[in-house]
């Protein structure tokens, strides 16, 4: 390979630096993958960092044997990775700026403050910039429009604008909330954190989101702002968004994989998706939480979550990092057949050493837990610790320690050995440049993609003390907090890589108290929303049947999980009663049908479902509707009417919820009935029995029921008269 076919682009990351073949023809040896791209990991690993040096070191000697590098010895024994960074530097300073043609130099200067977003302390920081930009767009998406722009090093003593370096400013064609900005920033740098956490698990190629800041324009009317990216060069391609959508002309599978991978390692709490960009270089994705309410309407909740997994088939990658498969029904396996079929083309080749999303062996270095974290909801908290081996890792990039345990700071290491030679040997050298293009993906989303642009990073002058003042957009070194600093912004409690089968969760759940069960995955109100969407006909073509034992199959699912609604639901629909949810859906009447369901709403009882409470105690009461392997039991029927009136959301008139289904004075009544006749297992109880009475006529005065009233206190009468004999 020809030394000018080769440039090293240089991306401050915490663990890898990215490279690029200006040819497009210059791929891993372990991974052929048709982009543009490899990533040279330079992480802790001695084998991995080694590996790179290796891939860097026989380039090098191949040049020497040509004559054009020379070394006093043999390369292999006198290379040093910091010549080959600093040959890379040089040569990306030489490259021909694309945008010459333009004459940028000659737009008006402007000043600007801008705004960056720490993603791992949650805080921003404020500096001002010089830039010229162009006045008129050069693209638009659905959403923004794109100028062409040169920023300014801060480190630079001369404005030689003609070395600036090329970035794309992007600014709402709609007018929006100023937050919306912000949001957008917030949202794409969290989600590189999740970035990092991916690729310390040794995938076959790494990733990175594009780094991102805001511009406010403050000589302009308005003080209008921007956001600013790095330029890219390259082919911009959307790989998924944030509905469904899976491409499938160009299959690539770190993508699907990546997203797959935050999903487990996050505890089923959030997902990155609507990954598009250049290679593995992604920019303005989307991140759907539990909640929904983070990140503007592109949040689409567990909805949307669904929505990845209805489309998403595993792939090598998946496999290798041990990610479970989303439980699909057979016929939702089989509509995605044609993608498995294209899944075996990817060229991406796993080489065996990547770990598992759940290794004990994998332990982050830099930063800590995303903000986002700590907003999101405790249904997948607190309760974890009692269920996992002490030993379980953390789930998020920056995994949080419980505050009662001591950190050794030497196994904490705040920088690696090669990332200190690349910044203690190019201190002083000026901005660097490497460029990957944009462009309008054109392809379906909610959210909808803009015209995009991808990131270069620049690199400046790092003297005296002004390392964190770094005119980089990315956080670089002064991300990596000390020890102390990791503590301070720790979370109280540890989050655990959580796989996405039901079987799993099931058994995680078993292990918690009855309380903490109900309402409490994730993962079940995922398989929840694909009901939904298969009742509301999403995955089926226009004037076609919707898959309904697709459907029943994700209600089971959502029941196994604890899902209150699915379990009410399937017991009413196995019981053969009106339901609500898949409304439409008729089960078989047979006895095992009606034995599932009455377990299906006895299970519901137990989770305090009023309404479930009074149905399984009317069934042992009278029998009807009972479970064909039950009898009438009227001392279990008043446990369930005393679970029932031990509900506190009465209102004044002693009715429930403000409806007159079950108003509280007819159990009271009935309880009354049955203690003053005895029977089922029940023992007679006649002075309980007239205070019951009592207590249902005073409930239904204040319900304004007098003539009712008068009945209950003339029973309660009969009842106390039978004590007397």
């Amino acid at each position: 390979m020809a030394d000018e076919d080769l440039i090293f682009h240089m991306e401050c990351l915490d663990n890898a630096k990215l490279t690029k073949a200006s040819s497009g023809n210059y791929h891993d040896a372990d991974s052929e993958e048709e982009d543009n791209y490899y990533i040279c990991p330079i992480t802790d690993d001695p084998v991995a960092s080694k590996a790179a040096s290796s891939k860097v070191s026989n380039y090098y000697s191949n040049l020497a044997k040509n004559g054009q590098y020379s070394s006093s010895s043999s390369p292999r024994n006198t290379f040093h990775f910091k010549e080959a960074w600093k040959h890379a530097i040089e040569k990306a300073k030489h490259m021909p700026d694309p945008w010459a043609e333009f004459h940028l130099e000659d737009v008006e200067t402007e000043n600007a403050t801008r705004y960056r977003y720490n993603a791992v302390t949650g805080e921003w920081v404020e500096d001002e910039v010089l830039i010229k930009m162009a006045s008129q767009p050069f693209g638009r998406g659905a959403m923004r429009q794109c100028f062409r722009t040169k920023k300014l090093s801060n480190f630079l003593h001369t404005q030689n604008w003609k070395g600036a370096f090329n970035y794309v400013a992007k600014r709402y064609i709609e007018t929006v909330n100023r937050d919306v900005y912000f949001e957008d920033v917030r949202l794409q740098m969290e989600a590189k954190l999740w970035g990092q956490e991916y690729n310390r698990h040794k995938p076959p190629k790494q990733v990175d989101i594009v780094q991102t800041c805001i511009l406010e324009m403050k000589n302009r009317p308005g003080k209008p702002l921007f956001h600013l990216e790095h330029y890219i060069e390259g082919k911009y391609i959307k790989y998924n968004s944030n509905s469904g959508f899976v491409r499938d002309d160009n299959i690539r599978l770190t993508p699907q994989a990546f997203s797959h991978f935050t999903f487990e390692r996050s505890g089923h709490q959030l997902i990155v998706v609507d990954i598009q960009g250049v290679g593995d270089l992604y920019t303005d994705p989307q991140v759907h939480t539990e909640s929904g309410a983070d990140f503007g309407d592109g949040n689409l909740g567990v909805r949307g979550m669904a929505l990845f997994f209805h489309s998403h088939s595993c792939n090598k990658i998946c496999k290798s990092m041990g990610l479970t498969p989303f439980d699909l029904f057979s016929k939702e396996k089989d509509a995605l057949f044609r993608s498995n079929k294209l899944l075996e083309s990817a060229k991406t080749m796993v080489r065996g050493t990547e770990e598992k999303c759940g290794s004990s062996r994998v332990r982050t270095i830099s930063g800590s837990r995303p903000p986002l974290l700590f907003r999101l909801s405790e249904n997948s908290g607190d309760e974890s610790m009692s269920d996992v081996p002490f030993d379980s890792l953390p789930n998020s990039p920056s995994s949080a320690t419980p505050h009662s345990q001591k950190i050794d700071s030497p196994h904490w290491p705040v920088f690696n050995e090669v990332d200190n030679l690349v910044h203690k040997d190019h201190e002083g050298l000026d901005n660097q440049r490497d460029s990957e293009n944009g462009g309008d993906s054109g392809y379906p989303s909610e959210k909808r993609s803009e015209l995009e642009d991808g990131d270069h990073r620049e690199r400046g002058h790092s003297n005296d003390n002004r390392r964190h003042e770094s005119d980089e957009d990315s956080l670089g070194s002064s991300a990596r907090v000390s020890v102390e600093r990791w503590n301070l912004y720790n979370a109280a409690r540890v989050h655990i890589h959580r796989p996405s089968c039901v079987a799993v969760e099931v058994q995680r759940l078993n292990a918690l108290e009855l309380e903490k069960k109900i309402g409490k995955s994730i993962l079940g109100k995922v398989h929840l929303a694909m009901v939904r969407y298969h009742e509301a006909g999403r995955f089926c073509e226009k004037d076609s049947e919707w898959d309904q034992a697709s459907a029943v199959f994700h209600l089971e699912h959502a029941a196994d999980c604890g899902e209150l609604e699915a379990i009410v639901g399937l017991g009413l629909m196995y019981s053969q009663l009106p339901h609500h949810i898949l409304s439409e859906i008729t089960l078989e009447d047979t006895e095992e049908n009606r034995i599932k369901g009455f377990g299906y709403l006895y299970r519901a009882a137990e989770a305090g479902d009023r309404p479930s409470m009074i149905f399984v105690a009317r069934a042992y009461d009278t029998g009807l509707n009972l479970a064909p392997d039950r009898g009438r039991d009227w001392k279990e029927a008043l446990h369930w009417y005393n679970a029932a009136l031990n509900m506190t959301d009465y209102d004044e008139g002693g009715e429930y919820d403000g409806t007159q289904d079950e108003p509280r004075y007819l159990l009271l009544a009935r309880e009354a009935e049955m203690l003053m006749a005895g029977g089922f297992r029940l023992d007679k109880d006649p002075q309980r029995s007239g205070e019951l009475y009592t207590e249902a006529a005073e409930v239904a005065m204040q319900a304004m029921k007098g003539r009712l009233a008068n009945q209950y206190y003339q029973k309660a009468e009969e009842a106390w008269a039978m004590m007397e004999e």
